[in-house]
């Protein structure tokens, strides 16, 4: 095996791959250059701290997030913790694995940690493998744009010189673009959201031969799921098919975005298939038919799953979640078959299951409680009863500053009512597809 890259690549900073037939490397060869490796050889091992702006404590400061006393974030520390207590059903001295008596897991670092992206996750329990899987990104990719630089040229090498096949591509690199990709469009979608989707499925396209090396590792999960459902949303919507088909190697998985959704989601899929074929009538009623029983038949505990390592609110908020999803993959099929009316029953039905099963969520939780990621099937019931928007967001995450995909969602939801006042009857995929751009939020 090459140990040692050539002078010319290694100064270059490019890959540098030996022709099997040759001692001379494939680049020096193509440009007749000298090949050569003359510098002095440094020592092996992870390379020395750098002192790099952002990278303190051996992570990254992204959640290195310091609290100071009376700060915003403290006080958002200190209603988190009411709201954890007063919305535990646990017996008294019963807590969750990692949890102190206070209600927060051990390490204070994962508190800040989730109340920087708790719009990404249930709760604590999810936030420290979150944590752990970005550290494990960040150590095999310390300088991320290097990495993606290498991965390109990997794949360049297999594709031009065909020195490599796929499955010798490092996944290492793969998962760098998948990880890469999620955080500049979870970027856009909060501070511009004007290509997120562009940017997520064009990332999930580059990963796709990877893939089932990546969702066969049990670690990684929390890395690979929640930017499919994501896709698998905003394709629901558009008509369109999802870059990837969710894989999954064992049952009972729950993430911390799709969280009992999870093994929704090929069903889902399969509704995008049908969705994308009808629109040339290239499907029958009877294949959307089947999906629809699926869907009706489906639900999280039949895939053996174990909630006892989450808190009561988070099992309570994973399961409204699941309910809502389950309803609104109805109240999609419901439309692919009617366009829209004046007075449609069936439709106002399906929303008010939405919305009620959303008022429940409070009423057992306390109003001070956040319900995460239900975005998607919320949007949906609101297409179809048409009430204030007000503190919709505020109840979803504790978030200070309402991010600019959620402005846009409302702008469209604006623009929709507007268009069935106007007299609009046709379908509600034609009425999504003409109005202002956005980004659906799982």
């Amino acid at each position: 095996m090459q140990k040692k890259a050539c002078d010319q690549c290694y100064n270059r900073k490019k890959r540098c791959l030996i022709h099997p037939a040759s001692s001379i490397c494939v680049r020096c060869e193509k440009s007749s250059l000298a090949c050569t490796v003359s510098r002095q050889q440094l020592r092996g091992g992870r390379p020395p701290k750098r002192g790099l702006p952002g990278v303190a404590k051996e992570s990254l400061a992204v959640w290195d997030y310091a609290l100071s006393e009376g700060s915003p974030q403290e006080e958002a520390r200190e209603e988190l913790q009411l709201v954890i207590k007063s919305s535990s059903a646990k017996e008294p001295g019963e807590r969750s694995p990692g949890s102190t008596e206070s209600g927060f897991p051990q390490h204070l670092e994962v508190v800040d940690f989730y109340l920087l992206h708790d719009v990404y996750m249930f709760g604590f329990t999810f936030a420290e493998d979150f944590q752990r899987a970005l550290e494990y990104c960040h150590r095999h990719s310390p300088d991320l744009l290097d990495e993606i630089f290498t991965a390109i040229t990997s794949v360049l090498s297999w594709a031009r010189f065909g020195l490599l096949t796929a499955d010798q591509v490092d996944t290492h690199d793969a998962l760098a673009v998948l990880m890469l990709g999620q955080a500049l469009a979870a970027f856009d979608s909060l501070v511009t959201s004007t290509g997120a989707i562009s940017i997520l499925r064009c990332s999930l396209s580059l990963v796709h031969p990877w893939y089932p090396d990546i969702a066969g590792n049990r670690f990684l999960e929390t890395i690979a799921i929640a930017p499919i459902l994501w896709d698998t949303v905003w394709c629901l919507l558009h008509r369109q098919v999802p870059v990837i088909r969710p894989l999954f190697n064992r049952a009972g998985i729950i993430d911390r975005v799709a969280g009992l959704c999870t093994s929704l989601l090929p069903i889902l899929y399969d509704l995008c298939v049908v969705s994308k074929r009808l629109t040339n009538e290239s499907a029958q009623e009877t294949t959307l038919e089947e999906v629809e029983h699926q869907i009706q038949s489906w639900s999280p505990d039949n895939t053996g799953l174990c909630l006892d390592a989450y808190s009561d609110l988070e099992i309570l908020s994973m399961r409204t979640q699941a309910m809502m999803y389950r309803t609104a993959g109805l109240l999609l099929i419901h439309r692919l078959r009617h366009s829209l009316t004046v007075e449609d029953a069936a439709a106002t039905a399906l929303a008010s299951d939405i919305l009620e099963a959303r008022s429940r969520f409070f009423a057992d939780a306390g109003t001070s409680a956040k319900l995460q990621n239900t975005s998607f099937p919320l949007f949906l019931a609101l297409l179809e009863i048409p009430i204030s928007l007000e503190g919709f967001w505020e109840s979803s995450t504790w978030l200070r500053t309402r991010p600019a995909c959620v402005d846009r969602l409302f702008v469209l939801n604006r623009y929709y009512w507007a268009q069935r006042h106007s007299g609009f009857n046709g379908s509600l995929f034609e009425l999504i597809e003409s109005g202002p751009e956005f980004v659906p939020i799982p």
